[in-house]
Formats: C-alpha cells, sequence, structure tokens
C-alpha cells in the first residue's frame, strides 16, 4: 500500500514540476510564431515554430514581398540541429500557396527580382522540404502543389557564373504532386511534369519530363511510364 502511494506521489510531484516547463515552451513558441508572422505581407497566413530553440531566420528586403496564404510550419527531423534560413532579395516575391513544412538546414534565397512559387498542400496529407536542402532563385523557380521533397537536395535556376557562349539562366517549373528523392540536382531549364518522381542521386539540367513518370540518372531519363505515388504508406 505504501509502495503504490509513494509511486502515485511521485508521478505527481513529476507532473506538477514540468507543467511551468512545458507552458513556458509553448508560450516561447507562441511569441517566435507572432514575430514571424508579422514579416508576412498578404494571404492571411501564418508561420508556425515548433521547437523553442530552432534556429529560424528571415532576412527579408524592404521592397521584397512575403505571401503566404496557409501555415509555412518548422519541423525537426532525426535530430537534425542545422538552422532554417530564408532570405528575400530586393524587389523578391515569395509565395507559398497553401500549408507548408520546411525542416532545419532548409535555406532559400531569393534574388534581386526574382520569384519563388510554392504550392503547398492540397490532396496529400503534408506538402513540405525535410532537411539540410537549398533552393536558389535567379529569376523564377515554381514547385506546384503536394510537392514532396527529401534532404541533401538543391534546386537553382542558374549557373551563377558566366560560361561564354551560355545562358546562365533558366526558369524551373515543377508541377503538381511531385516527389524529389534525397541527393538530387534539380538545375536551371528543369521542367518536369505532375504526378513525378524523381530518383535519389539523380540531375535534370535543360530537360522537359512528362506527367506520371520515374525520373532518375545523370542526366535523368525515364525510367518508369505511368506510375502513382503517396505520401503516406
Amino acid at each position: 500500500m505504501k509502495k503504490n502511494i509513494y509511486i502515485f506521489l511521485r508521478k505527481l510531484a513529476k507532473k506538477i514540476l514540468t507543467f511551468p516547463y512545458s507552458i513556458c515552451i509553448t508560450f516561447i513558441c507562441k511569441i517566435r510564431s507572432n514575430y514571424y508572422t508579422n514579416k508576412i505581407d498578404d494571404g492571411g497566413g501564418k508561420i508556425i515554430i515548433s521547437d523553442t530553440f530552432m534556429n529560424f531566420k528571415i532576412k527579408k528586403h524592404p521592397t521584397a514581398r512575403l505571401i503566404i496564404k496557409g501555415n509555412l510550419r518548422t519541423i525537426a527531423h532525426v535530430g537534425n540541429k542545422n538552422p532554417i534560413y530564408i532570405e528575400l532579395g530586393e524587389n523578391s516575391t515569395l509565395s507559398i500557396e497553401g500549408d507548408f513544412t520546411i525542416g532545419r538546414g532548409v535555406r532559400i534565397t531569393l534574388n534581386t527580382n526574382s520569384v519563388l512559387i510554392i504550392g503547398g498542400k492540397e490532396k496529400e496529407s503534408d506538402s513540405g522540404i525535410t532537411a539540410d536542402t537549398l533552393i536558389m532563385v535567379y529569376k523564377k523557380i515554381s514547385l506546384g502543389k503536394d510537392f514532396m521533397c527529401a534532404w541533401n537536395v538543391f534546386i537553382s535556376d542558374s549557373d551563377w557564373h558566366h560560361i561564354e557562349g551560355q545562358n546562365h539562366h533558366s526558369d524551373i517549373i515543377i508541377g503538381d504532386h511531385v516527389w524529389i528523392a534525397n541527393s538530387n540536382n534539380i538545375l536551371k531549364g528543369s521542367v518536369i511534369g505532375n504526378n513525378t518522381i524523381v530518383a535519389s542521386n539523380s540531375k535534370t539540367i535543360n530537360s522537359a519530363y512528362p506527367d506520371n513518370v520515374l525520373i532518375g540518372g545523370v542526366p535523368a531519363k525515364i525510367l518508369r511510364e505511368k506510375i502513382g505515388w503517396s505520401r503516406d504508406l
């Protein structure tokens, strides 16, 4: 009997001691979320910080526009501690059309006068970028609805250096319901159709791919046609 009472009291004491801490954590997350939400220019959406100690930063030029129509939510992934960084250059526009999730180590930079359009979640349970991915926009990149991106992916519409006789830039258009697997390079001029999967360790550049295919390789080629996929098992 005494042992049961002791166990009960110990559990009760533990809850009492941790309760104020949990309230504090929630309160700090809300304060940080409100602070970053105030950086949104239009759309009526929110930025939700899910981790009190997450290193999250938005650097925004006064002439840049941040449009969020859903919730931009941050997540942790398998113990990753890398910061999330978003930079909007002069006269640039980042438009997120629905709910979207970004994990630790995601870095998004928009050059002067550039545009990044992200479709957000529509039919899948979530849409987002898992971790450790870099998106560099020189002029225009468009990511469709229900976009899913794994870790260690590089997406850029420019070479960022001049090569004689070669155009350094070409827009990137990624359709709806596209899954980019880990360790991929999606480079200038890539046009990826709806419902497509890009296999791990692949590279797309100056090429267009149709709907409903699995592509892979360096450079990426069609490996399989008439595919279907879903985010949830």
